[in-house]
């Protein structure tokens, strides 16, 4: 959570500046991974209908758990290589401004609020479906797959945040 990180006065003394602006990518690639995971579980139903064959909601839930969970977790590997692979050479005013620029941009502090929130719902549902065997997938998996599934959920609700023509702060 980059807002947890003191925001001073000026760009010039931010510190933690590396640590800013990784977990803010990190946190925006994971969130695209796992939304982009979820158009798996229409896709399960629509070919399920297509083949006439009879449709297993619970099959397909975790199949979308599983592919929520890698979505997560490829995400965040990939927004620390994105990180890296941008800021790679620059210098250390350029990364302490962007991580105070970050910071300084309500709607994305209150998307990171968001974002930590249903990724938390989203993995004690999946946890309480895992448990009580409403669908056949390990607890850990159904919890990283709902943790995914919960950041996927940010992007929907930076969507409707600026489709309302305010920002999400």
């Amino acid at each position: 959570m980059t807002s947890l990180f003191p925001h001073p006065l000026y760009a010039e003394d931010q510190p933690f500046a590396r640590s800013i602006l990784y977990l803010h990518v990190m946190r925006a690639s994971a969130m695209s991974f796992s939304f982009f995971s979820l158009f798996q579980f229409p896709a399960s139903i629509i070919a399920a209908r297509y083949r006439n064959s009879p449709i297993d909601y619970a099959i397909i839930l975790s199949r979308t758990l599983r592919s929520a969970g890698r979505g997560l977790v490829l995400g965040t590997a990939a927004g620390a290589i994105m990180t890296w692979g941008r800021m790679r050479g620059r210098e250390e005013i350029e990364w302490k401004d962007r991580s105070w620029r970050i910071l300084e941009n309500h709607g994305e502090v209150k998307t990171d609020w968001v974002t930590l929130g249903a990724a938390g719902t989203g993995a004690a549902g999946a946890l309480i479906a895992a448990r009580s065997g409403r669908v056949p997938i390990t607890v850990g998996s159904a919890m990283l797959g709902g943790a995914g599934v919960g950041m996927g959920t940010g992007v929907l609700y930076m969507i409707a945040s600026f489709a309302s023509g305010r920002k999400p702060a």
